[in-house]
Order: structure tokens, then sequence, then C-alpha cells
């Protein structure tokens, strides 16, 4: 960030180095403290594909307000790729995953970007991560279809419930979404997720915490189901 990052980096990518290492440290006292899955939140991606487009070249919204540079969008997502697989190197990949933002700051989905993962796909292919967890419930992410070309050992993290609507999904909806899902790529492979965290400020979330208890307890509702049915 101008004025401030640049006091101690010369430039990003020196800056990056740090970042790195920092994660892999945290990356590895959480898997040898026992957590099951790692997920690395990343807000970036969507806003660099989408956002800009809707904004103009070199857009930006309020997603990306901390990317101090803005360079061509396959410059910046082969940067953000090979930052994630240097943090993941060497480590188990059924033990990481990805999330993807699209914007969790405002309850209208008018602002914040849309677009479905096919510009996000080739990149996604070549990411070390075992676990895509992906905003899906939201009409904004497009066809679920698009990942079905996503390799066959990556699991999917579905957002079957959105984080930003007042009213709670009920089991049999989100069974729906997850159907889907598994239709498409197995019951071995699918996960099930709210698109984003309830809480994006914690002195203003977005949703009550009644509202995030209901949605969470109808995708363990919807999970419940599908193992008995599915023996996964």
């Amino acid at each position: 960030m101008e004025c401030l990052s640049d006091r101690a980096y010369a430039s990003r990518e020196v800056l990056a180095e740090d970042i790195v290492r920092i994660l892999r440290e945290e990356l590895a006292d959480l898997l040898r403290s026992g957590v099951a899955l790692v997920q690395f939140d990343e807000p970036v991606l969507s806003e660099v594909v989408f956002a800009r487009a809707k904004a103009g070249s070199g857009g930006r919204s309020f997603m990306c307000g901390a990317l101090g540079e803005k360079k061509p969008i396959d410059e910046e997502l082969a940067f953000a790729r090979d930052l994630m697989n240097a943090v993941v190197a060497d480590f188990p990949r059924e033990r990481t995953a990805m999330h993807v933002c699209r914007g969790n700051w405002s309850p209208d989905e008018s602002v914040a970007p849309a677009g479905d993962y096919r510009a996000l796909l080739p990149h996604f292919k070549q990411l070390n991560v075992g676990t895509f967890m992906l905003e899906l419930a939201t009409p904004r992410a497009g066809e679920l279809e698009v990942l079905r070309d996503l390799p066959d050992d990556r699991r999917i993290g579905v957002g079957v419930v959105n984080q930003k609507l007042k009213s709670v999904e009920t089991v049999d909806e989100v069974l729906v979404r997850a159907e889907a899902a598994i239709a498409l790529f197995g019951a071995e492979r699918v996960l099930l997720n709210p698109d984003c965290g309830f809480a994006t400020f914690a002195d203003n979330p977005l949703a009550s915490s009644r509202i995030a208890e209901g949605k969470l307890k109808s995708i363990v509702g919807a999970a419940a189901r599908l193992r008995d049915k599915y023996g996964v």
C-alpha cells in the first residue's frame, strides 16, 4: 500500500515473501494441532475479474481497497495462484481449502461482483488446494455446471445458504442445491457451507445470531439426510 508497505518493502513481490512465510508457519501450527481442514480466504480474485469489468478498466470496489496495484487481470490471477501454491507447497493437499469471496459488505446484491466462475476456472485447475469453498447460493455466482471441469481429486464446498438474506433457507431448499452438486461431482466430493461468513463486521454483522444459527441448522439437517442417503 502506498506510503505504508513501501517504507519496508521494495515491491509487493518482496512483501509477498514474508506473507507466504508467515502463512506457512500458521498452516503448519494448525495442522500439527489436529485441525482437519485449513481454509484460506481469497477475497480479491472475483474483484479482479468481475468488479473491474463492471466499474470500467482499472475499476475498484470496496473489496479491493487493499490492492495497491492494478495490473492486467491475467497477471494478477497468476500472481495470486503462485502465492497460494507457495503457501501450501509440501503440505497435505486434502487438508487445505480456498474460499473465493464475492462481496460480503452489504446486503444489496446489486453492488457486489457478479459472473460465473468460468474466468477463474483455469486458475482453479492450477491451484494445489484440495477443496474450493465457493459461493453458489447467490444468483450472482452463475451456473454450477461451469465447475464440472475441475480436477476429479478436488472437493467442492457448495454454498447452500445466502448469508445476506434475512429469510432462513429450509432443509429442503438446501437439499435441492446439494443434490444438484452431488449429481455433478459425486457425494464424496461435495461439502456444504454458507456462501460466506455471517459477521463481516464484528460490530455490524449482516446476519443476526438468530438468522445465522437458523441457516446453519438447515445445513446440518440437510447434511445428516445426505449422509444417510449416500453413506458418506
